[in-house]
């Protein structure tokens, strides 16, 4: 696949066959063995293999093309921060070890920082992230930069500059919009117990005002529902819904610790939940009541959070927990299934995020990826879905297309110098971490 294709007008057309294309269809159609066609930025074919003239064809043999995952809440700049200050609970970790050594971030190290979240995410089939962060338009660079496609907001917290943060945020999104490009913003208050009512207020009145998403960790730790409760004797969605910050653009990170009336909230506002297992089980935060909210009619996605409380940014590892996890609190295997799986990580994310993804169709975008099952892990592959959520490995992904461009071409990252971004990397954590 030639690394300039962009997906602009005028491109060829180009295809991908393999022993199972995985659609990701409500319906569940799976096409073994299947091909993908595109041309520009839109899927122009779907379906049994057809070997029609094409600029260029990739045969993969045993393996799956499915939707490219979007990865809906994260932190992407923190992969700097991997492995550091490792098996803390989320508060004394926050405070005492996360919160000072982002103070020392610069805006140079926040693009190389998402540069390399980037390549994790690409090798793993990730098309695109939604981030909240600090040097906002370091992120921005570092996205286009990536060709991914990305949803922005600067993590926005109390303090004297809060208001012209906030109309910093809104400067931002529009100038994205007018841009047109793959990279959009949005506004990020970061969690009840960093934002005052005033904030919180600023942040309602401009996404109302701009039409803009709100992106806010919501209900994530047991110490944030006592520290809400004993100030404000509010749950966390109670909290949101009289700041004005719940709406049908709301995204809410983690929803772990949700009550049958804050799930009716988060229903009847049209707000959607991302599911962090990952970073839920590693900070010994619990486990979010998926089957509850989205028996409610809550839009759930997937997101890894940030490599500093996961260590990787891998959605076959948060599609694998999301899974387990409500088999095991539910005590039934088959009350969340491996397609369950895949849809949070695909359409559940995209439409979270607005996205018109997640799904391998005639005019769809040609976002998608292409694992290998030929290795001992995966083989055999009786069931593609099982093989696809259960067994298949971020090692196992050769292609990524994301907008009918090719950021991964048989395992290379196309967009950028890896080496160079791995090199740099590791030379800046080591200076902040030992600082």
């Amino acid at each position: 696949m030639d690394p300039g294709v962009s997906g602009g007008a005028g491109a060829g057309v180009f295809s991908v066959v393999a022993s199972h294309v995985v659609t990701g269809a409500e319906a569940g159609t799976i096409w073994a063995p299947g091909e993908v066609v595109w041309a520009g930025d839109r899927i122009q074919y779907v379906g049994p293999p057809r070997r029609e003239a094409a600029e260029r064809r990739v045969e993969v043999g045993e393996g799956a093309v499915f939707p490219g995952f979007v990865n809906g809440h994260g932190h992407a700049a923190m992969a700097l921060l991997r492995g550091f200050a490792d098996d803390s609970r989320l508060m004394p970790w926050l405070t005492e070890h996360i919160w000072p050594i982002e103070s020392r971030l610069t805006p140079e190290d926040v693009e190389v920082g998402t540069l390399l979240a980037a390549a994790e995410m690409i090798h793993a089939g990730v098309v695109g992230f939604a981030d909240m962060y600090w040097h906002t338009p370091a992120v921005v660079r570092a996205a286009k930069s990536s060709g991914m496609r990305a949803v922005v907001g600067r993590g926005l917290t109390s303090g004297p500059d809060q208001l012209e943060a906030v109309a910093e945020a809104v400067a931002l999104a529009r100038a994205l919009a007018a841009d047109g490009g793959r990279v959009a913003g949005w506004l990020a208050p970061h969690a009840p117990y960093t934002v005052e009512p005033a904030l919180a207020k600023a942040v309602a009145d401009a996404a109302q005002a701009h039409h803009l998403r709100i992106h806010v960790h919501l209900a994530e730790s047991q110490e944030e529902m006592r520290q809400l409760g004993s100030a404000l004797g509010q749950s966390p969605i109670e909290w949101a819904e009289a700041a004005g910050l719940l709406t049908p653009r709301t995204v809410a990170a983690h929803g772990v610790y949700v009550s049958e009336a804050d799930i009716r909230r988060l229903a009847a506002h049209g707000a959607s939940v991302i599911h962090c297992p990952a970073s839920n089980l590693k900070l010994g935060n619990g486990i979010a009541p998926v089957i509850e909210l989205e028996q409610a009619g809550v839009t759930v996605g997937l997101g890894t959070d940030g490599a500093a409380s996961t260590n990787r940014l891998d959605p076959f590892q948060e599609m694998r927990l999301a899974a387990w996890l409500q088999k095991s609190r539910t005590g039934d295997p088959a009350a969340f299934t491996a397609a369950k799986a895949l849809a949070l990580a695909t359409r559940g994310s995209a439409q979270a995020l607005g996205w018109p993804s997640g799904v391998l169709a005639k005019g769809q975008w040609a976002d998608f990826a292409v694992a290998s099952w030929w290795a001992p892990h995966v083989v055999p592959h009786a069931d593609p879905l099982s093989a696809l959520v259960y067994a298949t490995q971020p090692s196992d992904v050769r292609y990524t297309v994301i907008g009918g461009q090719v950021v991964l071409d048989d395992g290379f990252i196309t967009t950028f110098d890896e080496g160079a971004v791995l090199r740099e990397a590791a030379a800046r954590a080591r200076r902040l971490t030992e600082s």
